[in-house]
Parts: C-alpha cells; structure tokens; sequence
C-alpha cells in the first residue's frame, strides 16, 4: 500500500515536469520561427537599403571599393602611401573581407556601378551570419528565457544604423561576425569548465576550443585591426575557467592562452610581418593616423569651429559634448555624407524616445545582473562581454582625440552581446505576462523605424539636393 501511495504522489510531479519540458520546447521552437522571419525581413530592408543609398555614400564606401579594384587590376596587395592617401586611405586594412568580395566584384563587370552593387548584395547577405550568431549568443546567456534570442537578433537586423553599413561596401560586418564568433566560444567553454568543476561533465574543455577561438582571432586581424582586442578577452575567459580549480588547471590556462596566441599568429602572423617590413608597425596604425591627417577633421579644426561662440576654456568641453552627441545619434542612425557633403538625421524626437528605450533596458540589465541569480559561469561571461566594449570604448575614445569621428560603428562588434543585455534589461523591467510582448514591440519599433528611414536617402536624391 505504501508504494502505491508513494507512486501516486510521484505521478503528478512527473507529469507536470513533462508538461512544462514540452512548453520550453514549444517556445523554443517558435523563437526559431521567428528568427526565419527575421532574416526575411532583414533581407527584403537590407535590399532595399543597398539600392536606394547612392554609391559611394557609406562609411568610407569608396575607399573601401578602390581596394577591392586594386585586387582585380594588380593581383598583389596593395600599400599605403602616407603622403599622398586620397582616395587610397584604406590600403592598410586586412585583406580577407576585400579578397572574399573579389569573385562578385569580377562577375558583375569590374568598375561599374554594377559591380559596386554586385559587393553591396555580398555584404548583406555575409551579414546574416551576424544574426544567427547573436541568436545562438542570446540562447547561451540566457537559456532558460527563450525570446530574448529573437528579440536580440532583431536588434542588431534592424537597428537603422547597422542596417545602413552592412548594406555598403564595408569590412566592418566581418569583423563583428569574428566577435561575435569568439564571445561565443568563450562563453561555450566558460560553461563547459564550470560544468567540470561541478562534477556534471567528466572532461574540462579541450584545447580544441581555443584553438577554434585562436583561429578567429586570426581572421578576424585578417579583417580588421580590431580583433587585436580579443587576445585579453580570450586570456580572461581562460583565467576565470580556471577560478578556484587544483593545480594542474593552471597549466591548462598557459596551455590556453598559448595555443590562443599560436593559432591566431599561425593565420595571420604573415600580414602582422608584412606590415612591421612596410610600415614599422605591426597593425600600421601609425601609417593609417598619418595618411588621414587632413583628411578628417582634428580636434582642435572641431573647436575652431565654435570659436567666438564660446569663451575658449569651454572648447575641449565643447568638442567632448559634441563626440557624446554624434555617437549616441549614431548608434540609431546618422546617414550621409549625401550630395553637399550633408549628414541625414532622423526627427530630434526619434532619437529622444529609442534613446530613452535603449538607456532603460540598460538600467534593466544593471538590475538583472544585481537582482538574478546568475550561475558562476553566466557572471563570468558578463565579465568577459563587458571587458570587450571597455576596450573598444578606451579605444574609439583615444581614435577621437586623434581625429573627430563619432561614430558608433566602431562600436558594434559589442552589438550582439549589448543587444541581449539590453534584452534582459527590457524583460526585467516588465511586468511578467508582458515580457515577450515588450521585447516583441522593441523589434516591430525598430523596424519600422529603419522602413522610415528610407525616404531620408530617396528624397534628397529625387530633390537633387
């Protein structure tokens, strides 16, 4: 009698465990869903992007254009020459992104407008890697929350700003997908030692995760010199999987961050050389500062502009304001230059309101990471995402006292990991029935507002402004 009773009260325990295990994967399977409906949609605007922006109009676009020609005409890598860089100022950068675009560039009718499309077209469709990836990032950190991954990935597909530069010829949504890449190995294998140490898995993660994650690192400073960020993330991720384990572990950590290091010069060492032969610089960071001089504004040509309009200890003041200004406008959308060396901005009240959106979900997440019970794995990741943007932040930040360019798409290889954080700080300052409707009505917003932005590239060319 007492087993049948005893069996009885496990019935429903077991059941409402099945139930609620078959919930997770029906919502499971419906974030899928809607992620496909994400590429769709990002897809048809990013199309229409790449047709309505004139050629030539995205960041840096033609420059980026002359070294995909150079490759087709010359069949060598190209050199910067510092005294005379116009319009050749972005010989230095990695070739990959360049040397992947070449087959299009080729097919189309080298040096028409057609081929130029023909790379526009590439790149955005390079681009959904991006989305996937932030998916794949969302479902890792937070894996008990099902729709912050959608909500996430529409993030990053239609934020405006975004939308614009994987639209053009740029190599900056390649390196964002190597970050993106890398944050995600990390946190796979910071998940993996913690696992370990709490007994649920029988190995500690194998070498062949930071050789997958040195592999990364070396294309991605194949792609752009940003990736150099990565090597102390990756050295700090081996640091905290190791956190509190037995001797032995420590040797795993110089083994990681060695076979980090190797893997990365192994694929990219070749190009590091080439430039310390060319330029005297590993990256030619040098050579880039010398050859944009007198091509973008300085400092100190920003403050002179607002010289006699404020008493002259106030410059420095006023030429931080107006960084702080661009920058934050520009993680939403600042377009151009267009026809008249113009810039195009949405309404002021746009950039209040999705600002004001965007800084509260970050005040959200402040209070998730304070308020949630994270696992030792999942803070260590958070560490991990917030060491990377310190370090493009202290990085955009020294490139603006070199020369004026606030621009917040220096920023976005962090995109992906803020778009979750800011996610979970949407959720967590929900209430509970209205969560995913939230997250649901952030994505709708914004791509509504990247459909909007739109006639900002039609009308002034039907104007012939």
């Amino acid at each position: 009698m007492g087993s049948r009773k005893r069996k009885k009260r496990k019935a429903p325990v077991t059941a409402a465990a099945g139930a609620e295990s078959d919930r997770r994967l029906d919502e499971a399977a419906r974030a899928r869903r809607a992620l496909r409906m994400i590429v769709v949609l990002y897809v048809f605007l990013a199309f229409l992007y790449a047709r309505s922006i004139p050629l030539g109009k995205g960041p840096d676009e033609s420059a980026h254009v002359r070294y995909v020609q150079f490759l087709a005409e010359n069949h060598h890598l190209p050199v910067l020459n510092p005294e005379n860089p116009d319009p050749d100022y972005e010989f230095h950068q990695p070739p990959l992104y360049y040397a992947l675009c070449l087959p299009a560039y080729v097919l189309a009718g080298e040096n028409t407008d057609r081929a130029q499309q023909a790379v526009r077209f590439f790149t955005m469709l390079m681009s959904i890697a991006l989305i996937y990836l932030t998916f794949s990032l969302a479902r890792m950190l937070a894996p008990d929350r099902p729709w912050i991954a959608p909500g996430a990935a529409g993030m990053v597909a239609f934020l405006p700003m975004h939308l614009g530069v994987a639209s053009s010829v740029s190599n900056d949504v390649l390196a964002e997908i190597f970050c993106a890449a890398t944050l995600l190995v990390l946190v796979q294998y910071l998940r993996q030692a913690a696992l370990h140490r709490a007994g649920k898995a029988e190995r500690p993660p194998g070498p062949g995760m930071m050789g997958v994650v040195g592999l990364l690192i070396g294309l991605g400073l194949l792609t752009k010199s940003v990736a150099v960020l990565l090597f102390p993330v990756a050295w700090l991720s081996a640091a905290l999987a190791v956190r509190g384990a037995n001797r032995w572990a420590w040797r795993r950590l110089a083994r990681d961050i060695a076979l980090t290091l190797g893997v990365a010069l192994a694929v990219s060492g070749w190009w590091l050389v080439r430039n310390q032969v060319l330029y005297g610089d590993l990256l030619a960071h040098q050579a880039f500062l010398d050859a944009f001089q007198g091509l973008r504004p300085s400092p100190r040509d920003v403050m002179a502009d607002y010289q006699g309009r404020f008493p002259p200890d106030l410059h420095v003041g006023i030429y931080l304001q107006v960084v702080v200004t661009w920058t934050l406008a520009s993680i939403l959308g600042v377009f151009g230059p267009t026809h008249g060396n113009h810039f195009l901005f949405y309404p002021y009240w746009i950039y209040l309101l999705y600002g004001l959106a965007g800084a509260t979900g970050m005040l959200g997440f402040a209070r998730h990471v304070s308020r949630t019970e994270l696992v030792d794995w999942q803070r260590h990741a958070w560490w991990v995402c917030g060491l990377f943007g310190a370090l493009l932040l202290a990085s955009f930040v020294r490139f603006n006292f070199s020369f004026f360019q606030a621009q917040a798409r220096y920023l976005f290889p962090i995109l992906p990991a803020a778009a979750v954080a800011c996610c979970l700080g949407l959720q967590q300052i929900s209430p509970p029935r209205w969560r995913d409707h939230v997250l649901l009505a952030a994505v709708i917003a914004l791509a509504v507002l990247a459909l909007a932005g739109l006639p900002l590239w039609i009308v002034p060319q039907f104007l012939g402004a």
